[in-house]
């Protein structure tokens, strides 16, 4: 598979994050409008618990991406080391500068937060899973952190990594659905990690990737079916509030995840200009996801009182636009400049 290809198949996933990304502000938003202001409207309110699946859709494609980038940089020289330090500095350099100004915050001014939380210094300042970090939204970090060390086994053997994952995942079936799940072990923050049924989306996002870099296919109607069959199981579930098994619903957007991204890099390999703004709003993602919610916290808290479904859908409108200029502004600076200068004397 060509490296045009790699490319065009990336370009499209732009869109899926940017959705996913709208999904997570959308969620943090109308819960803010709930506390603030204190509007209570049931389709509001569901449209708000949907947004936060948005995350799940973030795991299947961090699992796909990072295992495809890999397929082409295997054998190159200083493949491991270079992955690392990759990982690492992709992870931290935007995470930082917004993680610490809101450990400061929170030091300073306690009352700055909606909730009563107990923030860990070490975990604000490290992702290492001890307590709550002081930038709420960066517990899916701690995640995103474990699964791409966990990868770095595939640098050495492949094959060790692919048996590693199928006893991972039956370890994980295992821990969270028999009575094994109460072990005193599993109270460790590491296992609860490690054993954690989110693992099961990065998971799918790996198998993923090998389906594409196989060129394995299915037909497009059956995949549409599925695909809608998948949707159709997480909307009941979820408005009917049904959880057949914990995590079920999570799971059943992964599937929604997994299918539309198969869809798309299986029947849509196309370009999408860099300058097109859902272009942009992709590729500042991880930036708009990282700044998201205190902006939207501040730009709620200081909105006028809203007295209509108009001035409601204007302040939604508007968080989502400033999070994706903010964002993209972030983006420029600590992804974009920072993170590059970084790279450009740490990566050979």
């Amino acid at each position: 598979m060509s490296r045009r290809s790699k490319s065009n198949y990336l370009d499209i996933l732009q869109i899926f994050r940017g959705l996913a990304a709208a999904m997570v502000v959308l969620h943090h938003s109308i819960g803010s409008l709930k506390y603030y202001h204190k509007i209570d409207y049931s389709t509001l309110n569901y449209v708000g618990s949907i947004g936060k699946y948005g995350v799940d859709f973030f795991f299947v494609l961090s699992g796909f991406i990072i295992t495809y980038s890999a397929y082409y940089k295997y054998n190159e020289p200083n493949s491991f080391s270079n992955y690392i330090k990759n990982r690492l500095i992709r992870i931290y350099v935007p995470y930082l500068p917004i993680g610490i100004f809101m450990l400061v915050i929170y030091t300073l001014l306690p009352s700055f937060s909606n909730g009563n939380r107990d923030i860990s210094l070490l975990t604000s300042l490290t992702l290492i899973p001890q307590g709550n970090p002081a930038l709420s939204v960066a517990w899916t970090l701690s995640f995103e952190l474990c699964f791409y060390l966990l990868f770095s086994i595939s640098f050495y053997s492949k094959k060790a990594w692919n048996w590693f994952v199928l006893v991972w995942f039956l370890a994980i079936i295992i821990f969270t659905h028999s009575s094994l799940f109460s072990l005193p072990f599993l109270e460790n923050p590491y296992f609860r990690i490690l054993f954690s049924p989110y693992n099961i989306e990065f998971i799918l996002g790996f198998v993923l990737a090998l389906s594409v870099i196989r060129k394995i296919r299915i037909n497009i109607i059956l995949l549409f079916l599925l695909l809608l069959l998948a949707l159709i199981s997480f909307f009941y579930c979820t408005f009917n509030n049904l959880k057949l098994f914990p995590f079920v619903v999570n799971l059943l957007f992964a599937i929604v995840a997994f299918l539309s991204i198969f869809m798309a890099t299986s029947f849509g390999n196309f370009k999408i200009n860099k300058t097109s703004v859902i272009m942009m709003v992709g590729n500042a993602t991880y930036s708009i996801y990282l700044i998201h919610n205190p902006l939207q916290m501040i730009l709620i808290r200081l909105y006028p009182k809203i007295t209509s479904i108009t001035s409601l859908m204007v302040a939604l409108v508007l968080v989502l636009i400033l999070s994706c200029v903010v964002g993209y502004a972030y983006y420029f600076i600590f992804e974009k400049k920072a993170m590059n200068s970084i790279k450009s004397k740490l990566i050979k």
